[in-house]
């Protein structure tokens, strides 16, 4: 591709347009893009675009993102995708990188330099050093004596590669890759540090280079000592031990890490108002994370620890309240954290008078509510909620910092701990009892000390597990939290009735199910409350008190306890959802939805009464989110929702079946119809489930204009469609496979299964449609198709096998055998028809090593499936396949000595259902209610031992004198194994001759 004038234009609109409010302008754009990536020099046209300053800021950074989603999904040699970046491309995009970092190295252009560094990082994980050996010279040849523009550049670009090694697992493959770099690099990052720290000590007022200004060498400090981290992260090397004096101090010198930990330039700072870090704040959070790094990892190698202990203990008690410092104050707090629980620095802490000064000095002062968070309570409230409820390393909290600390200090020292802190929470609770009004903020502060000393363990999903013995959260909670939890609105501060709510929250497992379902009214008052952090934390506590388990792992709370104020929550949340006036400002909030979801899962069947109003308002909240989809978190919960009410009312109400799709047949044909990608994996999900609520043979009209369609391979195409598409086909063929061979579309249906079954990601999605054809569609049918199937099959296992692979080959193998349309024989006889006794070959080389390895929920069908070789063949009797009878026998009763508990996904396994556990996935959501129990294709089939053993006595019967011999012969191959069945068999009062 020419980088012509009106290419480059028409790319830059293109760019443009990825970034435009309108899903559909988007969608338009980004398929341009994709059909540009097939162009040769199509990535070098994209890096030209940001390179160039007279482009527009907003193109160049939408196309610095997307050459960094590009490289993500295209560099490597993932099969899936179609379009290949041939290796010409590659090195011109690498020979350009290196040149455009350093060109991005200015203030103006830092974001842009963050998001070609992320691809860079990208490509050098996949090619980097094998592919990409000269990187490292050309990033120390480019460094510079006084150019620190070019410098920062150089660094900016080693820093991209080198972070990742700071979370992989150790391998041979990284040390070899890490000792590559720091043959090259150790050297010149130690004599650059070195300058640097030269230059930075100039005294004030002698002049500096002219490209070598304060704040070029503050960032390229942060770069240096960043990247120190990077190199040391997995283990120490040899040249920075060689050197740790002049990196962490020793008996003759402070070492620059000490130094610039105390190191003071006002001009660095920033502004008072400033919200994000400045360089000064960014330099000493950098040496604070490398303190803990040391810490954890090379204490021995360490001994000036205390000093660090020392240098950030006193630079905490001298920080400001701004913003600008939280994410110094996080990171220094964590480095003590990590210290006190270490527990061999102990002495260091234990004095009365150390903890009270901890207490006093570092705890206060980052426990209490600053006017900045109070300011966001009210102006930003979604923010407000996400740094209380979702705090991460890119935005934390000095609460919750100082909260970790304190527990840190509890490991060791819970009494003096405890009892330093019950002492100002008196205090607080004092203040505020003078003058409730003026002081609501004592108060505040009191219950986060409470919290912070009484939890002793907990987790995000399950809520405090353990706490401190020396408090009573209960009766704290009676005498302090109570009164504010009923109060009217108006009569405290909001803020205190949102502390009340997540003390709720917070300590639900240290409340017995009286108590709890005594203030889940109350809850389901604030839900209706005016103030969007009041209903929101109503509406997460309300959902976590619902997904409480007993001690059996069943839920606490049962369809009966929700009874009376189920459809109280439902209403009162969808109100404050539609409360939006945009698609984005709907799905917002998705802790309301997930709310709603747990309240559908613990209500199930009690909603039947109601669930067409809930049902109308979950449609009419799909249909406007459906306009420009933009929470993923929302989107499951609303789907789910959906999915859980259709499960619980169908099953008590077979009738409400038909009102379900006709309220969400239109607004699926809207989706479809309009391609909202991001939704379109859940529609087929639903539509799915729907269509296995009828029953056999049923395949109503509206699904039957459906078969068409989703044969089209333009759906196929799309990774996110696939698991949703065979399921729909699934249920397709269960309801409807004579109207798919009627229409002469079985065809169809095995291009697709062709396509997906060369798919190493797909080809489970291939097993499942093959299996459904042969389980519901006639044998005489798919008789004309099976030669090519199995040469398929069978050309994939001997060309491209995978683990994968052979495990759902070895599952659908016994499956063919198991399920009535087929049978062991038919089976047999479809693989020797490709190769006469290839039968035997592939049960001893494939099936029988594999069946072992099968998961839990596939031994069922594979134990049957054996049984009936065994059992049901007249071609396992025979020369030369007999002699595959006993191992075959002998793979069956290993499958019996592993663990039975094939516990199979059915209603209860919705009690566990919390997707925000497993993340989401930006192309595939289950639907976990949409899940019935699971199908069973040898549901005719009890106990497999059993049915095993019964089936073993009637072949026996059927042809005498034939098994005994055989099983004989498994005795002297494996004593033990076969003598234990044998006992088995006599116990049931079974002969075999």
């Amino acid at each position: 591709m020419q980088a012509t004038p009106e290419t480059l234009q028409a790319l830059s609109s293109y760019l443009a347009s990825t970034v435009a409010p309108e899903a559909s302008t988007r969608r338009l754009a980004e398929e341009s893009l994709r059909q540009g990536e097939k162009q040769q020099g199509f990535l070098q046209l994209v890096l030209e675009i940001v390179r160039s300053d007279a482009t527009d800021m907003v193109v160049r950074q939408a196309g610095a993102l997307y050459f960094k989603n590009t490289v993500k999904r295209l560099w490597g040699d993932d099969e899936e995708e179609e379009v290949k970046i041939s290796e010409q491309d590659k090195q011109a995009v690498k020979a350009q990188l290196v040149p455009l970092m350093i060109a991005l190295g200015t203030p103006q252009t830092a974001k842009l330099q963050s998001q070609i560094g992320e691809g860079l990082s990208t490509i050098a994980s996949l090619d980097f050093p094998d592919k990409w050996e000269g990187l490292i010279d050309e990033l120390v040849n480019s460094l510079t004596p006084d150019n620190f523009v070019v410098n920062n550049g150089v660094l900016a670009t080693a820093h991209s590669i080198f972070k990742r090694w700071r979370h992989q697992f150790r391998t041979n493959k990284l040390f070899s890759e890490i000792n590559f770099v720091l043959d090259r690099f150790c050297k010149p990052h130690f004599e650059l540090f070195k300058h640097v720290d030269q230059l930075l000590s100039t005294p004030a007022g002698q002049p500096l280079p002219p490209n070598a200004s304060l704040p070029l060498l503050a960032q390229a400090l942060l770069l240096l000592i960043q990247i120190f981290h990077d190199l040391s992260s997995q283990d120490l090397p040899p040249f920075f031990e060689d050197n740790l004096g002049s990196f962490m101090g020793d008996d003759s010198q402070q070492g620059w890490l000490l130094k610039y930990l105390s190191w003071e330039r006002p001009e660095l700072k920033g502004d008072d108002d400033d919200e994000a870090p400045g360089p000064l704040q960014k330099i000493r959070a950098s040496i604070c994370e490398i303190a803990e790094l040391y810490a954890q990892k090379y204490s021995d190698a360490y001994p000036q620890l205390g000093n660090f202990v020392n240098g950030v203990w006193q630079m905490l008690t001298t920080v400001g309240a701004g913003t600008r410092e939280d994410v110094l104050v996080s990171r220094a707090l964590k480095f003590l954290s990590v210290v006190v629980k270490m527990g061999n620095h102990r002495d260091m802490f234990a004095a009365k008078e150390t903890l009270t000064a901890f207490c006093e000095k570092i705890i206060l002062p980052n426990m209490s509510l600053r006017e900045h968070e109070e300011e966001m309570f009210e102006d930003d409230p979604a923010e407000y909620i996400r740094r209380d409820l979702e705090p991460s390393a890119e935005s934390d909290t000095r609460r919750a910092a100082a909260t970790e600390f304190t527990q840190a200090l509890m490991t060791n020292f819970e009494a003096d701990v405890t009892s330093i802190i019950q002492g100002y929470i008196t205090q607080f609770l004092q203040q505020y009892q003078q003058n409730p009004s003026a002081n609501w903020k004592s108060k505040d502060t009191a219950i986060y000390l409470l919290t912070s000393i009484a939890a002793r363990g907990s987790t995000a999903q399950r809520g405090v597990t353990s706490v401190n013995n020396f408090v009573d959260v209960v009766d704290f909670f009676g005498q302090n939290v109570f009164a504010d939890l009923q109060a009217a609105p108006g009569t405290v501060h909001p803020i205190l009735t949102v502390d009340a709510i997540k003390y709720l929250y917070t300590f639900r497992n240290q409340l017995t199910k009286d108590q709890l379902v005594s203030v889940l009214p109350l809850l389901v008052q604030h839900l209706s409350s005016d103030n969007y952090v009041v209903y929101t934390y109503a509406a997460t506590t309300i959902e976590r008190i619902l997904f409480i388990k007993n001690e059996s792992r069943q839920p606490l709370f049962t369809s009966v306890d929700v009874r009376p104020f189920a459809e109280n929550i439902l209403m009162a949340a969808f109100t404050s959802i539609e409360r939006g006036d945009t698609p984005e400002k709907i799905a917002e909030n998705d802790h309301l939805m997930k709310c709603v979801m747990r309240v559908i899962i613990t209500a199930r069947g009690e909603l039947a009464p109601h669930y067409e109003a809930i049902l109308t308002r979950l449609v009419n909240i799909i249909g406007q989110i459906s306009k420009n989809p933009s929470n993923p978190r929302f989107n499951q919960y609303s789907f789910e929702s959906i999915s859980a009410l259709i499960r619980f009312v169908c099953e008590v109400n077979p009738a409400a079946l038909s009102t379900f799709e006709g309220a969400l047949f239109g607004p699926a044909e809207v989706i479809l119809a309009q391609d909202v990608t991001e939704f379109i994996p859940y529609i087929f999900q639903i539509l799915a489930q729907l269509l296995e609520l009828h029953a056999p043979n049923d395949l109503p009209s509206e699904y039957q204009q459906l078969l068409g369609p989703l044969l089209s391979a333009s759906l196929w195409e799309q990774r996110g469609n696939v698991p949703a598409l065979a399921r729909i086909w699934k249920a397709l063929l269960m309801r409807g496979a004579s109207v798919v061979v009627a229409n002469n579309q079985i065809p169809g249906l095995l291009g697709i299964f062709q396509r997906l079954i060369a798919s190493k990601n797909n080809d489970v999605y291939g097993f499942e449609i093959l299996q459904a054809l042969y389980e519901f569609v006639p044998l005489d049918t798919m008789r004309a198709y099976t030669n090519d199937i199995f040469m398929l099959l069978l050309n994939r296992l001997q060309t491209k096998p995978s683990a994968q692979f052979s495990q759902a080959f070895v599952y659908f193998y016994t499956f063919l055998a198991a399920i009535d349309n087929v049978g062991p024989d038919a089976a047999i006889s479809f693989v020797d028809g490709v190769q006469p006794g290839l039968f035997g070959n592939l049960m001893k080389g494939v099936v029988l090593p594999n069946t072992q390895k099968a998961p839990v929920k596939s031994r069922r069908v594979i134990e049957v499936g054996l049984t009936k070789y065994l059992t049901k063949s007249d071609a396992i009797l025979v020369e030369p396949t007999v002699g595959f009878w006993t191992p075959i026998f002998l793979a069956l009763l290993d499958l019996f000595a592993l663990p039975q508990d094939l516990t199979y996904a059915g209603q209860d396994a919705l009690n566990e259902l919390d997707p925000e556990d497993t993340g989401f996935q930006a192309s595939f959501s289950k639907l976990g209610a949409s899940e019935r129990q699971a199908h069973d294709p040898v549901r005719g089939v009890g106990n497999e031992k059993e049915y095993a053993a019964s089936e073993l006595a009637r072949r026996s019967n059927e042809r005498p004198g034939v098994l005994g011999p055989l099983i004989a012969q498994a005795q002297a191959a494996e004593p033990k194994t076969v003598g234990e069945f044998s006992q088995y068999l006599q116990s049931n009062g079974i002969t075999i001759a």
